[in-house]
C-alpha cells in the first residue's frame, strides 16, 4: 500500500495492482496444489523410473507457492523503483530463481538436517510428501528401490532408523547432489541474465550476495 501510494504515474501504478493480484492468486494455486499432493503419479512413476512429469509437477507447485510471488513483488520493487521493461523483466525473473532455488534446497536441507536442528530432520518423508529429492531418487533407483521407497514413504515412518535409511538411499544415488546443482544452476542462470541489465551498485552487490546466500544456507 505504501509502495503504491509513492508511484505517481497512474499506469506504473495499475501495473503495481496487477502484479500484487498476480501474486495473490499463483501463491494460493500453489498451495492448492500442495494440498493436493501427488500421489496420482507416483504410482505409475514407481513402475516406469520416468521421473519428468513427477519433477515438473513438484517444480510447478514450488514455482506457484514460492517463486511467483517473489517474482511479481520484486517486479513492484523495478516498477515502484522506475525501472525499464527489461529490467523490470531481469529483476522478476531472478527473484523467481531464487524462489525456487529456495525450495529446492529447503527440501534437501529437509534431509540432510538443518543447522541447530531448527526443523526435525526428515520431516516430510514422516508426512509421506513428495519432494524433488525424492522424485529424483526414483529416477536413479532400480524398480525394487523405488517400489521400496515409496511403500515406505506411504507408511509415514517416525522409527528414526527408517528416516535414515530411507535419507541415507535418497543420498546415496545422487539425488540430493542434483537438487543442489539444480537449484545452483537456477539462480547463475537468472544472475547471468540480469547482470549486464542492472547498473553496478551497492543494492546490485546485495542482490548478488543474497543469491549466493539462498544456495549457501544451512537453516
Amino acid at each position: 500500500e505504501v509502495m503504491i501510494t509513492l508511484v505517481r504515474d497512474e499506469s506504473r501504478k495499475l501495473r503495481l495492482y496487477d502484479l500484487y493480484f498476480e501474486a495473490m492468486r499463483a501463491g494460493h494455486a500453489g498451495q492448492a496444489l500442495d494440498l493436493d499432493g501427488l500421489g496420482d503419479v507416483v504410482p505409475a512413476v514407481v513402475e516406469s523410473g520416468d521421473t519428468d512429469q513427477l519433477e515438473r509437477r513438484v517444480l510447478a507447485t514450488h514455482r506457484l507457492k514460492t517463486a511467483a510471488p517473489a517474482g511479481a513483488l520484486a517486479r513492484m520493487g523495478a516498477v515502484a523503483g522506475g525501472g525499464t521493461d527489461a529490467q523490470i523483466e531481469a529483476v522478476g525473473r531472478f527473484f523467481e530463481a531464487l524462489g525456487l532455488a529456495f525450495q529446492i534446497v529447503d527440501d534437501v536441507l529437509n534431509l540432510r538436517g538443518f543447522k541447530g536442528n531448527l526443523k526435525q530432520r526428515a520431516e516430510d518423508l514422516s508426512n509421506g510428501i513428495v519432494t524433488l529429492p525424492v522424485a529424483k531418487a526414483l529416477s536413479r533407483l532400480p524398480l525394487e528401490g523405488r517400489r521400496q521407497l515409496w511403500a515406505l514413504l506411504q507408511s509415514k515412518p517416525t522409527d528414526p532408523v527408517v528416516l535414515s535409511g530411507m535419507v541415507e538411499t535418497i543420498e546415496s544415488v545422487g539425488a540430493l547432489a542434483a537438487c543442489v546443482d539444480q537449484a545452483r544452476d537456477l539462480v547463475e542462470s537468472a544472475w547471468a541474465a540480469a547482470d549486464p541489465l542492472l547498473e553496478d551498485s551497492i543494492p546490485k552487490v546485495m542482490l548478488r550476495a543474497f543469491g549466493w546466500y539462498i544456495l549457501e544456507r544451512h537453516y
